[in-house]
């Protein structure tokens, strides 16, 4: 794959899930609990949802890899939607970022992450996403063609910044990613490498 890559990583996913739900997943159907928390944004097609200051089970990963968390978003895609095409920005930032490691959360069997390569594609003029930290292209959707796919089953390091979404058509439960960010001057080629690096290293301890 080119814009994704498996890690051979298991982190306790009821537990994650747990922690989604208490302190956030049973406010997301009712507006007056959700409103009130400003860490929860809804958007036409889910909600986008800073996580950093939660506690993630997620240390030991980051230590197997050698990398630092520098936030945390969770992605809720409602059921038969699919998120605006964008790359990835720092925070109130043009500047792209390169990669996160997504995890899944709920129901990530039937919706998958789609990537969109510029040589196929027609974006017109690409603009910064008023208010977010994102790169969308001039239109919603322009029957785009796909380049890449993957059904999120396991965790996996994604590239981000080039075109891609989270298409949860398919599915009808909300699809439910918890994304780790590291700082931005890992590049995709050393978080990649970390990330082969510990997958062969996996590979020979089970052999």
């Amino acid at each position: 794959m080119k814009f994704s890559c498996p890690i051979d990583f298991h982190l306790p996913t009821q537990k994650l899930h747990d922690i989604y739900w208490n302190e956030f997943g049973y406010k997301l159907d009712d507006r007056t609990l959700y409103k009130d928390d400003k860490r929860i944004m809804p958007v036409v097609t889910g909600f986008l949802i800073t996580g950093k200051d939660i506690k993630w089970p997620v240390q030991s990963l980051l230590d197997a890899l050698d990398i630092e968390l520098q936030t945390a978003r969770l992605f809720v895609t409602n059921p038969h939607c699919k998120l605006q095409i964008h790359k990835d920005c720092l925070a109130q930032s043009k500047e792209l970022r390169s990669w996160a490691i997504n995890i899944p959360i709920a129901n990530c069997d039937l919706g998958i992450n789609e990537w969109f390569e510029d040589h196929n594609n027609n974006f017109g003029t690409e603009q910064f996403a008023p208010g977010g930290s994102a790169i969308i292209p001039e239109y919603f959707d322009n029957n785009y063609i796909v380049s890449e796919s993957i059904v999120l089953n396991s965790i996996q390091l994604i590239k981000t910044n080039v075109f891609h979404r989270s298409n949860n058509t398919g599915n009808d439960n909300r699809r439910v990613v918890l994304s780790l960010r590291g700082k931005p001057d890992v590049t995709w080629a050393d978080i990649l490498e970390k990330v082969n690096v510990y997958n062969r290293r996996r590979a020979e301890d089970n052999s």
